[in-house]
């Protein structure tokens, strides 16, 4: 690029570089001899590269693409004869994404950035040759400060933040399913190392998952810190690209790699690397220089992707199910680092007309038969989490969803969210932390606890309801078979009552299914009961969740469970159920009376064994009633028993 062309760009764009960005002014060249030229062209072939640096990021809010046909354009108005055309080219991305002539504009961009740099539609002092300034700029966009305790922006990445936020709300006129910045939930962010020079971030409303990797970390780490405050203007791709710029411009003396993966409006992961020197020298063209170092944009395949970060640490990034992405980084030692990545809005699926269907069922049923009763708890699926979140997941927390709203929208008490987690696979690949950000984000506020499989808390519960079992006369009924409990529920045949009973972590069997059902007509009760006569410090389930959530190897998880488990030892056997126990169990039961309702939304393969829990708890006489949702992914159909 010469220095002709460089200095109409610098002149018809300075209202972007900022309170902190270079005069232009100090870049025209000097009169004299050519070899007075040298240090104005350096300066200026700097300060047009940052430019085109900013310029660029810019017309990425008219989609990923946008940015290398620029660069590709400007490469076509090279020449000092072609002046204008660079500008013209560069003012057409601006407005519309497109070459000069292919879409129509009416420069309103132009007007309102320069609005937000001036506070009039005036031209700048120093940008006196410009002939298309125009009256009737629309209201720029905040440029305060962000919210307290976030990160003080630089004012020249301010400045293109606002910029950025400009051009998106003049597209969103146009095109209303453009993503815009999202409510933030506020709360600290997860930072998890992967290694000495490389970490994971995850937001706590897990809008996006963002690894940083370079051999200064403590540098790296203000990548994130400045991801966060641009949030209060942009999406999380669109200050992906702001960052490039910013860090580009700047010219840090320390390397960075930079992966984010976010879901504005369709899973996405955008890479770029910095690496300092050669910068802008003598005879290297800026325009190639920009195009060289341009991100990667790419969208997360469903079937997953392997990428590099850092030193080489393998980054898997993957799309299971609509609106959700997992990132998983693995380390040298020790367990992968994990983070999930939620749509702000549930894409339009068979789940949702599901979840219609669901919450016409249940508000026919409890209003027609039950209105005098109270439903206490919902089960919105159960997961394993050692395979993550699926279809079947999204399925069932849209149908819980539904019956939640749909019972709030009754005037009902919130009922308790109980999440299920099958707990006993060999890795974690689904933290509780992160399953429980999920849930928060895509259901109705109401009360919310997870319940691994394998509580010891239920299991003291079993034994209490076994011991009822005996005192109502159903002895009989059992019968013992290689270690577990079967149970005859008036059909001919045995059903698992319990599984190995010599196991101190049985996870099966429909006595822990009606324990757990016990535990959920007054969860806070049996709670504080165990937290206090254990000795823990968190109610006995945060506590196996709080180990669940550690990166620890699966034997050391073990070891830590198991020290956890064996303090209800006492409580758990079946051979006689502890006294404490089970006045609080018959206190529970005997104050809940006959209008409870329990709720599980489940997959259709649970429809089968939740009947037969139906069948125990008329013969334990339990006061209180099972409806079970049953849907279909692969038939996108839903029914309702009990």
């Amino acid at each position: 690029m010469d220095l002709v062309t460089a200095r109409r760009l610098l002149t018809a764009y300075a209202m972007l570089d900022g309170p902190d960005g270079l005069s232009v002014p100090d870049l025209l060249d000097a009169p004299g001899r050519p070899d007075h030229l040298c240090a104005p062209r350096d300066r200026a072939l700097r300060a047009v590269t940052g430019l085109l640096f900013r310029l660029t990021a810019l017309t990425a809010a008219h989609g990923p693409g946008a940015p290398a046909k620029l660069l590709d354009a400007l490469a076509l108005s090279s020449h000092a004869a072609h002046e204008l055309d660079a500008v013209n080219t560069v003012e057409a991305f601006l407005e519309t994404g497109r070459r000069p002539g292919e879409a129509a504009h009416t420069g309103e961009v132009l007007r309102a950035l320069r609005r937000a740099a001036y506070g009039s539609p005036g031209t700048p002092g120093h940008g006196g040759d410009d002939p298309r300034r125009a009256p009737g700029c629309p209201s720029p966009p905040l440029t305060a400060d962000p919210r307290p305790g976030r990160t003080s922006l630089p004012p020249s990445l301010k400045t293109l933040a606002s910029a950025l936020s400009t051009i998106r709300s003049h597209r969103t006129r146009l095109i209303r399913d453009l993503p815009l910045p999202g409510p933030v939930i506020t709360g600290p962010s997860l930072g998890q190392r992967v290694d000495r020079g490389t970490v994971l971030i995850s937001p706590a409303d897990h809008a996006y998952a963002l690894v940083v990797a370079g051999a200064r970390l403590p540098y790296g780490r203000s990548i994130p810190a400045l991801l966060d405050g641009l949030r209060r203007y942009l999406t999380p791709s669109d200050a992906a690209w702001a960052l490039w710029a910013h860090v580009h411009q700047l010219q840090p003396a320390a390397a960075l790699d930079f992966l984010l993966v976010t879901h504005d409006g369709a899973p996405r992961r955008t890479r770029w690397a910095y690496r300092p020197g050669p910068g802008p020298q003598p005879g290297r063209d800026p325009v190639q220089l920009c195009r060289d170092r341009l991100p990667s944009v790419a969208p997360v395949p469903a079937h997953g992707e392997v990428l590099v970060a850092g030193a080489g640490e393998p980054v898997t990034v993957r799309a299971p199910a609509p609106g959700i992405v997992e990132v998983a980084a693995e380390r040298a030692t020790g367990a992968p680092v994990r983070a999930l990545v939620y749509a702000a809005r549930t894409p339009p699926t068979g789940s949702n007309r599901s979840a219609r269907r669901a919450a016409a069922l249940v508000a026919a049923r409890i209003t027609d038969a039950h209105r005098e009763r109270a439903v206490l708890s919902v089960v919105p699926g159960r997961v394993r989490l050692d395979r993550g979140l699926g279809p079947e997941q999204e399925t069932a927390t849209a149908v819980g969803g539904a019956v939640l709203l749909r019972l709030l929208e009754e005037g009902a008490q919130a009922p308790l969210l109980t999440a299920r987690m099958d707990d006993d696979g060999p890795i974690v690949r689904l933290t509780p932390r992160n399953y429980r950000a999920y849930l928060r984000l895509r259901l109705p506020a109401s009360p919310l606890v997870l319940v691994p499989t394998a509580s010891p808390l239920v299991r003291s519960i079993a034994a209490v309801l076994y011991a009822r079992l005996l005192a109502l006369g159903l002895g009989h009924r059992v019968q013992r078979h290689r270690g577990g409990l079967y149970i005859d529920l008036g059909d001919g045949k045995y059903w698992e009552l319990i599984g190995d009973t010599g196991e101190a972590t049985s996870s099966g069997g429909l006595l822990l299914e009606a324990a757990l059902l016990t535990y959920r007509t007054d969860p806070a009760r049996f709670d504080a009961y165990f937290q206090d006569h254990l000795g823990l410090s968190d109610d006995p389930h945060r506590a196996m969740t709080g180990i669940l959530d550690a990166a620890l190897e699966h034997e050391a998880r073990i070891r830590r469970l198991a020290a956890l488990e064996g303090k209800f030892a006492p409580f758990t056997s079946l051979a006689s159920a502890d006294p404490g126990v089970l006045a609080l169990v018959t206190d529970v039961l005997g104050r809940a009376g006959s209008g409870a309702i329990h709720i599980d939304v489940l997959d259709d393969y649970y429809a089968d064994q939740q009947q037969r829990v139906r069948a125990l708890i008329l013969l334990l006489r339990l006061p209180f009633r099972l409806l079970s949702l049953h849907y279909s992914t692969a038939r996108a159909e839903v029914f309702l028993r009990g």
